[in-house]
């Protein structure tokens, strides 16, 4: 009797489907993130530049009565936000021992490694997005950013700019301001969250909140760790006093804070752009830019639209069996796209004008390392 044998195509395929859908999954931003302009990151997909279409909503009265609405309309404030994927690649080689294995036995070797790269690169790559800054001329990522340049991006988005507790520390000088952020009233509590919820309605163009329903409205507010401990102790009273008793309070447990329609999720990697490991902060000082030398966290509260993600090819596994006579296999991950922080652009005809951070509130707070 014959025995029924799966081919080696079908398993490869189930394995290339079940990477992808676990590379979704585990990622922090993954429920944030979606097709629809109603996400805090949104994915439109193709291979080449692709643009993210911006609106503003409508500010003015209308008409009333008979009163003729034509020529007293309205014009609709747009902007693209132009997003060019690139290729990322990585891969895990092996000798000639491994090369007597099956190809699918050399993706399961690899598959832990390319996995964690595929998904820390997209996930650092947001992050250097939701940092990163325009000056009117050019976006830049916070890495190469001067201070002028930061001065011109602070004085820009002065509507949408929290340092610290306060919004009269805010004057259009970056580092200026930064050093007014203190850790005696400045560090991340309710009182800022919901300064910081404030300004994202107050701001204009204004920031958007996350709609559920018909009338439900959310915003979300990626944080450090250092940050989101400071948060967590501020609100201990209440989540003794209000929330439900046992271990799912979150006194206990690990996980989102929730405080006035707002989440805030923590996000650990956010602090490497204090510790500059994502890149050389040649000027922009966050490590010891506060007050007395604090060390200051970003903390990007977010709205709908406030990423663009132009995604150009979903995570691909190669398997290379051909590479010095075939006597050093590898397995690679390559995926393409381009994740930028959306800027409205006040007027796209000019060669500089003011570029607005369409969906983010930035704030900036004194998140002191553990002794």
């Amino acid at each position: 009797m014959a025995n029924t044998r799966t081919a080696t195509e079908l398993v490869v395929t189930k394995f290339l489907k079940q990477y992808y859908r676990e590379y979704v999954r585990r990622s922090r931003f993954t429920r944030y993130t979606g097709m629809d302009h109603n996400n805090v990151i949104v994915i439109k997909e193709g291979r080449k530049k692709i643009e993210i279409p911006l609106v503003t909503r409508l500010k003015g009265d209308g008409t009333s009565g008979s009163k003729t609405l034509r020529g007293n309309g309205e014009a609709i404030g747009n902007y693209g936000q132009e997003l060019a994927p690139s290729y990322k690649r990585h891969a895990v080689e092996f000798d000639k021992e491994e090369l007597e294995k099956p190809a699918i036995d050399l993706m399961r070797a690899a598959r832990p490694l390319l996995l964690d790269w595929s998904m820390e690169k997209t996930r650092d790559d947001v992050i250097k997005a939701m940092a990163a800054m325009h000056d009117g001329t050019a976006y830049r990522e916070i890495a190469a950013v001067t201070e002028a340049q930061a001065d011109l991006w602070a004085a820009q988005n002065d509507d949408r700019i929290l340092f610290g507790s306060a919004l009269a520390n805010s004057s259009g000088d970056h580092s200026a301001d930064l050093a007014k952020v203190d850790t005696t009233n400045d560090t991340l509590d309710r009182g800022i969250v919901g300064l910081a919820k404030r300004m994202a309605k107050n701001a204009n163009p204004h920031i958007r909140p996350i709609r559920i329903g018909e009338d439900e409205e959310w915003y979300v507010m990626f944080v450090d760790s250092y940050a989101f401990r400071d948060l967590k102790t501020d609100m201990a009273t209440e989540h003794a006093s209000a929330m439900q008793r046992g271990k799912s309070n979150p006194i206990y447990k690990e996980g989102d804070l929730v405080y006035d329609s707002v989440i805030i999720r923590e996000i650990p990697e956010i602090g490497e752009l204090v510790t500059n490991t994502n890149g050389t902060l040649s000027t922009i000082n966050l490590l010891t830019g506060g007050a007395s030398s604090a060390r200051v966290a970003p903390c990007f509260f977010c709205g709908a639209q406030a990423l663009g993600y132009g995604l150009g090819q979903r995570p691909k596994i190669i398997v290379d069996k051909l590479y010095d006579y075939g006597f050093q296999p590898g397995v690679a991950v390559e995926l393409k796209h381009d994740i930028k922080k959306t800027f409205f652009d006040d007027n796209p005809s000019e060669t500089s004008s003011q570029h607005v951070q369409n969906g983010m509130v930035t704030v900036y707070v004194a998140a002191a390392v553990d002794s």
